[in-house]
C-alpha cells in the first residue's frame, strides 16, 4: 500500500508535484493527495473538511512557510498541527525573486506592475516618450541594479535559513544564463526541477530520471519585461531586448499567448493603464 504526501504552498506546488510525480520511485512509494494552493483557500476558515481530513493520516508533507498573518488556519504552523508525529516534514523555498525586475510594484490594475510606467503617465509622459526613456541601457545605473540584485538575493537566503530545500546557491550560479524567472514569484520549470531533485535526495531516491526532464509550466504564459538596462548591467545572456521573447497573457487563460519584444510589451502596458483609466499611485 502507498504511502500518502502532500505538497502545501502557493502557485508553485503543481509543476513541483508533477517533477516528483514523474519520478518512478516516487511514484511507487506515494500517492500524491492534491490540496489546492493556499490562494484559492478561505483565508477566514483555511482547508474545507474534505481536505483537512487528508492530513490526518499523512506521511510525507512537504511545505512552503505560510504566516499566520495571512491566515493562521492556512498558516503552515497551524497544518502542521494536524499531521501525525510520524510524518515526515520537508520546507522548501517560497521562490520569490526580484533582481531581474527593480521597475516592480505590485498595481490596483496589474498585480505585476511597472512603477516607473506610472510615475511617467502621471507626470503627462506619452507612450512614445515613455518607451524611449525605458528602453535606454543606462536607464537604472550599474549600481542601481547591483544593488537591487543583492537585497533580493539577500532577502532570499534570510527567509532560506530554516529551511530543509533552499536555492539561492542556484539563482547565484545561474541568473546571467537562465531566465530563471517569468515574474517576480512564477519561476522557470528549471528551478522546480531543481527543487524537486533536492527533495528526492533528501529521500534517499534516485534523481537521474527527472535530472533532465522538461515540464512546461503555465507560469511561463506572462513575463514580466527585463529592462535593458538590467540585462546590461547583469551581464544577461538570454535574451537581447530586439527580440521578440515575453510573453504576455495577465490572466493566464491562453495556451498560445502573443510573444513580445520589450518595447511591445511596455506598450501593451501602457495601454492597459490608460484605457482603465485608474492610475495606479
Amino acid at each position: 500500500m502507498k504511502k500518502t504526501c502532500i505538497v502545501y504552498g502557493n502557485c508553485q506546488i503543481q509543476p513541483l508535484r508533477q517533477y516528483l510525480i514523474s519520478s518512478t520511485i516516487f511514484n511507487r512509494t506515494y500517492e500524491m493527495i492534491n490540496i489546492p494552493p493556499v490562494y484559492l483557500c478561505n483565508r477566514e476558515t483555511g482547508l474545507d473538511d474534505y481536505y483537512l481530513k487528508k492530513l490526518y493520516n499523512c506521511d510525507l508533507f512537504i511545505y512552503q512557510k505560510v504566516s499566520p498573518a495571512y491566515s493562521y488556519y492556512l498558516s503552515d504552523e497551524y497544518i502542521i498541527s494536524k499531521l501525525p508525529k510520524s510524518c515526515i516534514l520537508i520546507s522548501f523555498s517560497n521562490t520569490y525573486f526580484n533582481g531581474y525586475h527593480p521597475q516592480y510594484v505590485h498595481g490596483k490594475i496589474d498585480p505585476y506592475g511597472d512603477k516607473n510606467i506610472i510615475r511617467f503617465l502621471n507626470e503627462g509622459k506619452s507612450k512614445k516618450e515613455i518607451i524611449s526613456i525605458l528602453s535606454d541601457d543606462n536607464f537604472y545605473s550599474f549600481h542601481d541594479v547591483v544593488t537591487n540584485f543583492h537585497i533580493t538575493l539577500d532577502e532570499l537566503k534570510r527567509r532560506e535559513a530554516e529551511l530543509d530545500v533552499t536555492l539561492d546557491d542556484y539563482i547565484e550560479q545561474n541568473y546571467r544564463d537562465i531566465h530563471l524567472f517569468y515574474t517576480i514569484n512564477h519561476p522557470n520549470y528549471r528551478i522546480s526541477r531543481y527543487l524537486a531533485i533536492k527533495i528526492l535526495t533528501k529521500l534517499g531516491m534516485p534523481t537521474q530520471e527527472i535530472s533532465q526532464m522538461v515540464i512546461p509550466s503555465e507560469l511561463s504564459r506572462y513575463m514580466q519585461p527585463i529592462y535593458p538596462s538590467v540585462i546590461k548591467h547583469l551581464n544577461i545572456n538570454f535574451v537581447r531586448q530586439e527580440e521578440r521573447y515575453y510573453t504576455f497573457d495577465r490572466h493566464f487563460t491562453s495556451f498560445n499567448p502573443p510573444i513580445l519584444t520589450f518595447q511591445e510589451c511596455l506598450s501593451s502596458y501602457i495601454d492597459l493603464l490608460i484605457s482603465t483609466g485608474e492610475l495606479q499611485g
